[in-house]
């Protein structure tokens, strides 16, 4: 019993042991990314970083490479070799355990569908194709559960030893937790665009029930997003594609921020618990790309104090401009008594100073760990890992005492005003460390305070004074827009004041009207679904005469131009009738451009001026009023597209120059006169030619206008200046900035290339226009765009001449390449789409066997050039016309194909683009039967079209004829067409004889001498 105590004495001293130093101790560490999959991989940079004073190596452990796929076998090689290396080489492992997968590897552990998506519905896609599950589907959070405790199982030892420093996980393709920022279009590195996530369906449906639980009701929500939902099933988050920081500034965007925070925080409190269930002695890190940048918010790790409320460290990924000490003073703030880290990374274009220099203001200011990626042994390694472990690895982590201290919320980050926190920052002495403290407000019962502030109803629409005649039934609705509540519904509108005849019920008055005339007051007060109350009055006339309309609401006026779409929603009713109702709206002096009706007002205008239009209400007496709106179509001045270069002239030298019109457009008509001035007294201009002209006299520089006119009236001037020397400079060509490239194309296919404005510039002018002269007759050339179907193949050269205002010129040619696509054919088996399969390519003269063909077998056809259908023809033992209208084009569509049959067959095919041809091919191939023939024996026998027969080796085919008899004995001679013979057995092709079904004897000749004759039976 003693020795069993002393035994566990002595394992909790080493425990304490090893924690004391772990709590001391300084770590230069390597990161290894093992983005080579190699069992061997790594071991030479281990090695070296090591022995160049390394005392960590972290080792990157993959969810998909150790389970490549949901059936295979796990596949450890790689890390177990690494941690047998490390633990012999005596220093401190880290294991960062991957979960994302590469996308064609996700079949059997989630599907796209669960995959973090952005809000256009795009897979998230990145770095080396991994991507990463949504937070949102338990079903793959628990797989991934399972994959972390199983790694942390098997390298349990490793940690009862004390080799293990520390355990991360990490989901995003760039290795960090949490959300990523950007994403790949279809994998494409150079198509990648920043983005938020997640709006996969787990997500958005999980978004929806939590939205539903902080809000409970629509108009709440709406207005304090100031959106426009139906409902709170019908609530998405705002978007981020493209342009994802402008959408956290906003509440909506705060919001989502929250959720995504909440599900984020769920799955890091539950990895960790998995983990430490295996050992409560691991210690878990968070590693984060970063947590008060703006991409933060992206990221969803601003408020990581909370994130990290379980986790024994925070990991922050620093690129190496960033300020190492800032972010290093925010995370150790924050996490006070943790470890606090960072991470480097090696790479050949930075310097060594770079990277020295980031490891030594980390942990100035306060980090425990520091580690560099390196992916390759260098020799730079060395000289990088040798002077960071030699200044730092034996020097005790302390406290740091901070000088000073600064605030920062998370919503400022997601504002994205959190810069001023780093500016503030700066403003005290450097290098003193200083807190940064994080107040993460949008986790506090302050943000949801708006909800309990209820915003008072209003009176939107006041009710005008209404009026009837004696002794009538009276009725009057209330309009649906008198109350609005801006957070909420009206549930209950109340008469406080009325006359006694009148009633009030479900936002009617009715009653019957007394033969009194004379006026009574009405008082409606309007109550919330928060008991907040409005109130409005209106007076209720008894008159002997009709009471005209009334004007309820008017209509802006309007100013546009041509071609400039106008559309103006109208809310309500125009006119209201006191003592009866509008029975029709006239709109009067409406163009034939545009639209009026009770719901919009609209236009696209045709036609210059101001126009009146007129609205009439007319009630059910005929009496009406009218309200009127302009719309004022105005004409938009010119545009300068293009400044005239300065010219520099000699003095006594005749000048001439031509101004080029294209320089003006006009948006909304065309320009009508070009002119001239501020001239100086020896410059005339031409209007007619558009030509300056003149000898200057005098040194000098001359600024004149050229102003040009639209068919408005309306103008726009530019300036072009003329220096007068002695000399003059003399004319440069236009200068080609870059060659066209040549391009390939297929016969029938459109060629099309526009010519930039950028292909040519002039030094000393502007290039006055581009020419394509002698085009092949394929192609035009109109509006600096070169076009035109291909009709033969060939190579052609197009040339392209720029001709400046001094009509010197410059040319540059390319070639297009003109082929005549080719088709070819591919054997499939046939089948259900995920069941079809290749058999390879299908070629002229192949032989098939029929062992080796699966049961049912069809085509695709596979052409250069793009088509749009494929015209088959099938003819053989089986005959088949198709034509297929969509890719995969195929003989057969859908599930179907054909059983092969021994026997010759003949494939056509044809595809066209549209109408077009654009690719054709005939060829023929054999299907040879696998069954042991005895010599002259025939099948198969009934046949339909083809009948084989097994013929003797010692037969010579080249003298072999074949006929065929009738029961009468007419003989029907087969052309040798019919006939392919395939290693002694011929196949005869039938088909074209027509035969009727019955019995026939086939006749086999050999140079002339009968050889045999077979009973065969047509079906």
């Amino acid at each position: 019993m003693i020795k069993i105590v002393g035994i566990w004495l002595g394992v909790i001293w080493a425990t304490m042991a090893v924690a004391q130093q772990g709590a001391q101790q300084r770590y230069v560490g390597l990161q290894l990314l093992n983005l080579n999959a190699e069992p061997d991989y790594g071991a030479d940079i281990i090695e070296q970083s090591v022995g160049a004073g390394a005392n960590l190596v972290v080792l990157t452990i993959y969810w998909d490479e150790v389970y490549k796929t949901a059936t295979s076998q796990p596949d450890w090689r790689q890390p177990d070799r690494q941690m047998e290396q490390i633990a012999r080489l005596g220093v401190k492992a880290g294991i960062r355990i991957m979960l994302g997968r590469k996308i064609e590897r996700l079949q059997g552990f989630w599907t796209l569908n669960e995959t973090m998506n952005d809000d256009l519905g795009r897979p998230l896609w990145g770095a080396y194709g991994r991507t990463c599950f949504s937070f949102a589907h338990a079903p793959t959070v628990t797989k991934a559960q399972s994959f972390l405790k199983e790694v942390c199982q098997r390298y349990n030892a490793y940690q009862s030893q004390g080799t293990i420093l520390y355990v991360t996980f990490v989901n995003t393709p760039t290795q960090e937790l949490g959300y990523h920022y950007e994403t790949e279009l279809n994998g494409d590195y150079k198509q990648v665009y920043p983005t938020g996530f997640d709006y996969s369906s787990p997500s958005l449906e999980a978004f929806k029930g939590w939205i539903t639980q902080q809000y409970k009701r629509i108009n709440k929500l709406n207005y304090i997003w100031g959106a426009k939902f139906t409902s709170l099933n019908d609530v998405r988050p705002p978007t981020t594609a493209y342009r994802p920081l402008p959408a956290y500034r906003t509440r909506a965007g705060k919001d989502w921020y929250l959720f995504s925070h909440l599900q984020l925080k769920n799955f890091i409190d539950q990895s960790i618990r998995t983990i430490k269930q295996v050992n409560p002695s691991y210690k878990v890190v968070n590693e984060y790309g970063a947590v008060i940048d703006v991409q933060a918010a992206v990221r969803g790790t601003i408020a990581f104090k909370n994130l990290d409320e379980n986790a024994d460290g925070t990991k922050v990924h620093n690129d190496l401009y960033w300020n190492h000490r800032f972010i290093t003073d925010v995370v150790r703030s924050n996490r006070p008594g943790k470890w606090i880290m960072n991470e480097t990374f090696f790479s050949p274009v930075y310097s060594d100073d770079l990277l020295i220099k980031h490891f030594d203001e980390c942990f100035e200011n306060g980090c425990n760990v520091v580690t560099m990626v390196a992916s390759t042994k260098d020799a730079r390694l060395s000289s990088i890992f040798g002077p960071v472990a030699a200044r730092w690895k034996n020097r005790p982590w302390s406290e740091l005492r901070s000088n000073a201290t600064i605030t920062y919320k998370a919503t400022e980050v997601l504002d994205s005003t959190s810069t001023i926190v780093e500016k503030a920052w700066r403003t005290h002495p450097q290098p003193s460390p200083i807190d940064v403290k994080l107040e993460e407000d949008i986790l506090g019962e302050d943000y949801w305070r708006i909800l309990a502030a209820n915003v008072y109803p209003v009176v939107a629409n006041p009710i005008i004074d209404r009026a009837t005649k004696p002794k009538k039934t009276y009725s009057y609705t209330l309009p649906k827009d008198v109350f609005l509540d801006p957070d909420g519904e009206i549930v209950t509108i109340e008469a406080l004041e009325k006359p006694q005849w009148l009633t009030f019920s479900n936002g009617t008055f009715t009653g019957t009207v007394p033969d009194q005339l004379g006026e009574s007051k009405i008082t409606l007060r309007a109550i919330d679904d928060e008991g907040a109350t409005v109130q409005t009055s209106f007076l209720l006339k008894i008159v002997n005469v009709n009471q005209k309309p009334v004007v309820k609401r008017t209509l802006p006026d309007f100013e546009s131009s041509l071609n400039q779409t106008i559309s103006y929603p109208i809310q309500g009713d125009i006119f209201d009738d006191p003592d009866g109702v509008i029975v029709r709206t006239q709109a009067i002096g409406l163009r034939p451009w545009m639209s009026f009706n009770s719901k919009e007002f609209s236009a696209y205008p045709q036609e210059q001026g101001t126009f009146t239009i007129t609205l009439r209400g007319i009630d059910d007496d005929s009496a009406y009023a009218e309200t009127s709106f302009k719309v004022k179509i105005l004409n938009r001045s010119p545009i300068v597209k293009q400044l005239l270069p300065e010219k520099t002239i000699a003095q006594n030298k005749a000048f001439r120059f031509k101004v080029p019109t294209s320089i003006f457009t006009d948006p909304d008509g065309q320009i009508t006169k070009v002119k001239a001035v501020g001239l100086p007294a020896w410059l005339t201009y031409d209007a007619a030619t558009s030509t300056l002209t003149g000898t200057p006299t005098q040194l000098g520089t001359y600024q004149l206008g050229i102003r040009a006119y639209d068919n408005g009236g309306d103008s726009v001037e530019t300036a072009f200046v003329i220096k007068v020397d002695l000399y003059g400079t003399q004319n440069v060509p236009p200068v080609l900035r870059y060659t066209p490239p040549n391009a390939q194309l297929y016969v029938t296919q459109r060629f099309s290339y526009k010519v930039s404005d950028s292909l040519f510039y002039d030094t000393n002018g502007y290039v006055d226009r581009i020419e394509a002269p002698n085009l092949p007759s394929w192609l035009t050339f109109k509006n600096n765009e070169i076009s035109g179907i291909a009709n033969a193949a060939g190579m052609y050269s197009v040339t392209l001449r720029a001709v400046d205002d001094d009509e010197t010129s410059t040319s540059t040619t390319f070639n297009i390449e003109v082929k005549q696509a080719q088709l070819s054919f591919e054997l499939i088996q046939a089948g259900k789409a995920g069941l079809r399969k290749s058999l390879g390519i299908l070629k002229n003269g192949d032989v098939l066997t029929e062992a080796t063909l699966p049961q049912s077998i069809t085509v695709y056809a596979n052409s250069e050039a793009p088509a749009t259908k494929v015209d088959f023809v099938l003819r053989g033992p089986y005959s088949k016309n198709y034509t297929a209208t969509r890719f995969p084009f195929t003989l057969f569509d859908e599930e179907m194909g054909f059983a092969p049959i021994a026997g010759r067959y003949v494939l056509e095919a044809v595809a066209f683009n549209d109408s077009a041809k654009v690719s054709a091919a005939t060829i023929q191939f054999t299907v040879k039967s696998d069954q042991t023939l005895q010599d002259w024996e025939a099948y198969p026998n009934p046949f339909d079209r083809v009948c084989n027969v097994k013929l003797p080796k010692d037969l010579e085919l080249a003298s072999v004829e074949y006929q065929l008899l009738t029961v009468t004995g007419s003989s029907l001679p087969l052309n040798k067409s019919t006939v392919t013979v395939v290693e002694e057995t011929a196949y005869i092709d039938m088909t074209s004889l027509a035969l009727p079904k019955g019995t026939y004897f086939l006749k086999i000749l050999e140079s002339g001498s009968l050889k045999k004759i077979i009973k065969i039976l047509k079906l």
